[in-house]
């Protein structure tokens, strides 16, 4: 009967799966895989409450459970839930000692996640660095503690962790973003403009980093370079506010204040309050000397 429900689910037949899960629960209760592969199917039904029930009751039955509790709060950590996801987490930490590296380095991984999606930053980045000391090469945690820096201002820091973070993986797209960000913060334009430019070698498709090369450029004056990266940004998104406003003040830099006007305009259509374009809109509202 599992391999039956097992195919059902390859094929996604996942009310047919489903049916042969719930029988198979009942007749056989200690089935732990069963119960687990149901409240899959439940979420791929998009049924969370229902995968969360059955999770539930298969922690409740099980004489292991650290396995489906970490599942549990998966699911509720997936769904926004994060308190409730904590919950569960924290129930695993009284149990930290037994558990294996693997998990625990996973369990601690996302706790700092739901912490910072909560924007608890000290929390976050406690369990962030549990996470680096259980194991050091944990996938993208130089990349997360180093975000996690720089929302905090920890601006040198970062720098030092992202450039680890790229030493472990030279194509990490979100490495050499965040480090481009990094340098920005500290207005070091040159070096900003490398690693965005390292992240479009990365990914192509994504207007960030287009649009932050241009932006450097801009910051280095050097204004029909970032005009192609403006515009190549915006062809991939023309809703990112932040490259309509920075193409307002490439205007603004070249005296086309009118132009200059009506992007600031657009940007703040599309976000009403977007800061660059506020800043752009008042500079030519008051007649100050153009800048970004």
């Amino acid at each position: 009967m599992l391999e039956q429900a097992r195919a059902y689910v390859d094929e996604r037949k996942y009310l047919h799966a489903a049916q042969i899960y719930n029988r198979l629960t009942s007749l056989s209760p200690s089935m732990e895989a069963a119960w687990v592969e149901l409240s899959h199917v439940y979420s791929e039904l998009n049924q969370y409450d229902a995968a969360g029930r059955i999770l539930q009751r298969a922690a409740e039955s099980s004489g292991d459970p650290n396995k489906i509790l970490f599942l549990l709060g998966s699911l509720h950590q997936k769904t926004g839930e994060f308190d409730q996801a904590l919950a569960s987490y924290k129930r695993l930490l009284l149990q930290e000692r037994v558990l294996s590296r693997r998990l625990r380095s996973h369990l601690h991984f996302n706790i700092a996640l739901c912490y910072f999606s909560k924007n608890n930053l000290r929390l976050a980045e406690s369990h962030f660095r549990k996470v680096k000391r259980v194991d050091p090469h944990f996938p993208k945690i130089h990349e997360s503690l180093g975000e996690l820096l720089l929302r905090r201002g920890a601006v040198t820091e970062s720098i030092t962790i992202l450039k680890h973070a790229i030493a472990q993986d030279p194509y990490s797209w979100i490495g050499h973003y965040l480090l481009g960000l990094a340098f920005s913060r500290l207005r070091e334009w040159n070096q900003a403009y490398e690693e965005f430019v390292s992240a479009i070698e990365m990914d192509p498709n994504e207007p960030n980093g287009w649009h932050m090369c241009g932006e450097a450029l801009l910051s280095l004056e050097r204004y029909d370079e970032a005009e192609q990266y403006l515009r190549k940004a915006l062809d991939l998104n023309p809703h990112l506010t932040d490259a309509i406003a920075n193409v307002g003040f490439l205007y603004m830099r070249r005296g086309e204040i009118d132009t200059a006007f009506e992007c600031f305009e657009r940007a703040l259509a599309l976000e009403p309050e977007n800061a660059k374009a506020l800043q752009g809109r008042e500079q030519i509202v008051r007649g100050s000397r153009p800048g970004a």
